[in-house]
């Protein structure tokens, strides 16, 4: 597999286990087409609505979640603002009908739905090489300047 670092070149990236992605979207055709296309490339691939995206990120430890904002961008806001403060720490990327939607989401990463499915790849190995892993996110149970 390979990822783009900060400055555009492309890395070849080895993994000990296949990335696990999360997909919540409510279209059903790219839910089964994305599955599939994915799982055939070696990743992981597991399936949420956004309503139960929380307990699945949490359930699958999902590395990296696809998530189509939907009607309500409250709803999706908040759905973003929880998954950020989730112990598994999964990357985010947004799936987006075309570039009016993307203005709403400034900041964050995302990707047109129906993006050769090359480009969605490297889209999710960028944000996955971008991913703080757990571990670096979570509270240090030491207070700072505290001896041991």
């Amino acid at each position: 597999m390979q990822a783009a670092d900060d400055n555009g070149n492309r890395t070849n990236v080895r993994r000990l286990q296949p990335l696990r992605v999360l997909l919540a979207v409510r279209d059903r055709r790219f839910l089964r087409v994305t599955s599939f296309l994915l799982a055939r490339r070696g990743y992981e691939v597991s399936q949420a609505t956004i309503g139960t995206v929380l307990e699945a990120v949490e359930r699958k430890r999902s590395d990296i979640v696809l998530l189509e904002p939907g009607e309500s961008k409250a709803v999706a806001a908040r759905t973003i603002t929880a998954l950020s403060l989730t112990t598994a720490s999964p990357a985010l990327l947004l799936i987006t009908d075309g570039n009016d939607e993307r203005v709403g989401w400034k900041g964050l990463a995302s990707v047109d739905k129906w993006t050769p499915i090359e480009d969605l790849v490297m889209a999710i190995e960028t944000a996955a090489f971008q991913r703080i892993p757990p571990s670096a996110s979570a509270p240090s149970a030491r207070e700072p300047g505290s001896s041991l």
